[in-house]
């Protein structure tokens, strides 16, 4: 019943937290070993990239795993990595706080997407924007040597003048995928983030619990949809990142919130304390109206993930009914599961999926061939 894996983009991590620094080549990779299973990425940090590269390379692995794959982005927010790797685009680490480094990283994110889905849609690719250009210099590239021999006959018409003079150039292949593979937003939580993801019909993956708040930047996400003429159901469209601990039916709830809070300890405090707090994604976990630090100071992690509904957890029975509810209230296409899999145990976390996969997702009409909705396992 799972639609897809995904791996984050980070470098550099001598910690061991987010080992993933090249995660196309794992997504390919891993798609050798699968048969239905999507592969992709939350995200790929597309700032840090060049863009018709990246969208080559895209292409390619598209290929290879002949459609199971699907797209990622990111703008980039770990300066660790992001200022050393982006010096030469001028462009660096960022939050959402409307100052020069965020303004500057929007752009490049904005420009570089606007010029790979045209890598990917058009058999000439010609660009003028504020940081990239295509060709370059923008009057052309005199002096082409094949030009009259081969790419006048053979290559893009409009690529090559009569002068021999580059005036576009073909970015190949072109996806497996026409026009391109599915595109995701990687744990976007800001309004401009949403109202992005809306006009472009990119789909959001989504880090906040409470279920106000989440509507909110749903609705923000139709109004951007409505702008360009697309009118998408609340939810369709939506990714929405939870966790899960699941327990056998039978356990006694004393036994399983003790287990619980054992679990997340020893697997999920590393990750959301002392990783996920520092750059400040325990946003997600705060309570509408709330003011101050989050978690309170004495409250357990445990009680945090789980009253601001980042984590669900239970027996099967009780994240049926949990999931249920959640689901009424916002029908997403696609739950990301946060899924710390390096922290947890194999054994245990094998579990867990064999449960979710067996005796949860019938229960939603997920089967082992899913089409469109699913869940997406990060």
């Amino acid at each position: 019943g799972y639609w897809g894996i995904t791996h984050v983009e980070h470098h550099m991590h001598s910690e061991g937290m987010e080992i993933s620094p090249a995660p196309i080549l794992m997504n390919v990779h891993l798609g050798h070993y699968t048969k239905r299973l999507r592969h992709g990425q939350l995200g790929l940090v597309l700032p840090s990239h060049d863009p018709i590269r990246l969208a080559e390379e895209i292409a390619v692995a598209d290929h290879f795993l002949k459609g199971r794959f699907f797209v990622g982005m990111a703008r980039g927010y770990q300066a660790r990595w992001h200022n050393i790797l982006g010096q030469k685009f001028g462009v660096t680490s960022t939050t959402s706080d409307q100052g020069e480094a965020d303004q500057r990283n929007r752009l490049l994110f904005s420009e570089n997407f606007k010029i790979m889905k045209k890598a990917w849609m058009n058999d000439l690719l010609t660009h003028d924007g504020p940081t990239y250009q295509i060709p370059y210099p923008k009057e052309g590239i005199p002096n082409w040597p094949p030009a009259a021999t081969i790419t006048g006959k053979y290559g893009v018409p409009g690529e090559v003048d009569e002068h021999g003079t580059i005036k576009g150039v073909s970015a190949v292949p072109k996806p497996y995928q026409l026009p391109h593979p599915p595109l995701f937003q990687a744990f976007g939580a800001s309004p401009g983030t949403l109202q992005w993801c809306g006009e472009e019909n990119v789909t959001p993956t989504i880090l906040a619990g409470p279920i106000p708040k989440l509507k909110e930047l749903m609705n923000i996400y139709l109004e951007g949809a409505a702008s360009r003429g697309r009118h998408p159901k609340l939810g369709e469209g939506i990714g929405l990142c939870r966790q899960f601990y699941i327990f056998e039916n039978g356990t006694s709830e004393t036994e399983w919130k003790a287990q619980l809070r054992r679990n997340v300890e020893l697997y999920e405090a590393p990750v959301w304390s002392g990783w996920y707090e520092q750059f400040g994604f325990m946003e997600g976990a705060r309570l509408v109206g709330e003011e101050g630090p989050v978690p309170k100071p004495g409250e357990h992690l445990a009680d945090r993930l789980v009253s601001s509904g980042l984590l669900i957890a239970g027996t099967v029975d009780d994240v049926k009914r949990q999931l249920e509810d959640v689901l009424k209230e916002l029908p997403v296409d696609f739950l990301v599961w946060l899924f710390h899999w390096g922290m947890i145990p194999r054994d245990e976390g094998l579990r867990t999926i064999e449960l979710f996969a067996n005796e949860v997702c019938p229960e939603f009409g997920i089967k082992s061939h899913p089409t469109e909705t699913g869940i997406a396992a990060a």
